[in-house]
């Protein structure tokens, strides 16, 4: 089988059908590889940001996202017994006012019926070698197939194949100290005092935990982990929650969990391309930039790539079609991408040094967090997760050619 497109993509997750989408809305040819894996079992990203919901606004997939999800209003930062900061999306942008609690396999499976319905042609293998060159980029798959396409976007992952193939360094960011923790996830329905319009960030000396509250009575738990501390059935997270849940509120009492849907441990992972684009490759999501979770921007930020790609791939191809170079375009892409993962990493690292205060100075922590609640920082936080100031390389349609005399 040998597949001419405008564009390949390789990876079938939220940012490879972003991707997809993003282009089919363009008018532009394009063609998945799909590894046939499907979703995970679990799903570790479940906010959609307001930012991320404007582009998705133009993709024609937010509605069905807003119909099924649970609005978060913004994120609490607290100990056990009282709030330190809270940081509110409201106002952060004139569209959403709140973010989407959705699990990313719902955000996944909403993303492909979309890429379906406005007809993205999918093949199903696994890329096994990628190669780009002056005319074309190709994408071999372990069968032999080959794709091929005049441009392609690596969207397939941490441990990306293409990116390996076309030579891009993934080097490791350096992990903060506190990041070397164990971590678990799971989701649950529990009944008590929960604040459903929040995510709940509470650091206190038995370690951290995070609610995340989650459509249909859910609630995300994320915990951090002591060496050989288990957390693999109900009784264990029952135990977390009571170690670490908050202890006063308009409903003071025990938040006790019903059942567990799901469970699994992680370890921070930081990684960050050399670069965005090696020739007519250009990387997006997890195949450029890995980091910690916290403030939920793994998927947000590359669904934004995505969308992003899908505007320079445009712009490139036209300016190809006018017999101009597309390279300003697709250094624009390199350039931008990289420096707004640059970004939310130094984000989510401010966010953990918060998250993680060593025992000795969490009272200086707690001090500083009351008197900032008073200033601009909540707004800045908010700001900051929202993903609306990531406005792209501010790419528009390729210029006319220049008439000949």
């Amino acid at each position: 089988m040998h597949v001419d497109q405008d564009v390949v993509v390789v990876g079938a997750g939220p940012t490879g059908l972003s991707a997809a989408v993003a282009l089919r809305a363009k008018g532009r040819n394009v063609i998945i590889v799909d590894s046939g894996e499907g979703p995970g079992e679990g799903s570790r990203a479940l906010v959609v940001h307001p930012g991320t919901l404007a582009v998705l606004e133009r993709m024609g997939c937010s509605d069905a996202i807003l119909a099924e999800c649970a609005p978060i209003w913004g994120m609490t930062i607290r100990t056990r017994h009282a709030v330190l900061v809270r940081s509110a999306t409201r106002g952060t942008t004139a569209t959403f006012a709140f973010s989407a609690g959705l699990p990313q396999t719902r955000t996944e499976a909403i993303l492909r019926a979309r890429a379906e319905e406005v007809g993205v042609r999918f093949v199903t293998g696994r890329a096994a070698d990628a190669t780009t060159d002056e005319s074309a980029a190709t994408a071999l798959l372990a069968d032999g197939t080959h794709v091929q396409g005049r441009y392609l976007v690596a969207a397939d992952g941490m441990h990306s194949t293409v990116r390996e193939a076309v030579g891009i360094a993934y080097p490791d960011t350096g992990a903060q100290r506190s990041d070397d923790e164990n971590m678990i996830l799971a989701d649950v329905a529990a009944s008590g005092p929960i604040d459903v319009d929040h995510i709940t960030a509470i650091s206190g000396n038995a370690g951290l935990l995070v609610l995340i509250p989650l459509p249909g009575g859910l609630v995300r738990m994320v915990a951090s982990l002591r060496p050989g501390e288990a957390a693999a059935s109900v009784a264990d997270l029952q135990r977390l929650l009571d170690d670490r849940g908050p202890l006063d509120g308009p409903q003071p009492g025990r938040i006790a969990i019903e059942r567990l849907t799901w469970s699994s441990k992680f370890h921070f992972r930081h990684h960050l391309a050399a670069t965005f684009r090696q020739g007519r490759v250009l990387l997006a999501g997890d195949a450029g930039h890995v980091h910690s979770p916290a403030g939920g921007q793994g998927m947000n930020l590359g669904i934004r790539d995505a969308f992003f790609a899908a505007e320079t791939l445009d712009a490139a191809l036209d300016a190809e079609s006018s017999g101009l170079s597309p390279d300003r375009f697709l250094d624009a892409y390199a350039a931008n991408r990289r420096d707004a993962a640059t970004r939310v990493i130094a984000e989510t690292n401010r966010l953990n040094r918060i998250l993680f205060t060593p025992p000795a100075l969490r009272p200086v922590r707690n001090a500083v967090l009351r008197v900032a609640a008073h200033t601009a920082l909540p707004r800045t936080m908010a700001l900051g997760l929202s993903g609306v100031l990531d406005t792209g390389p501010g790419i528009g349609r390729a210029p006319a050619p220049i008439p000949s005399r």
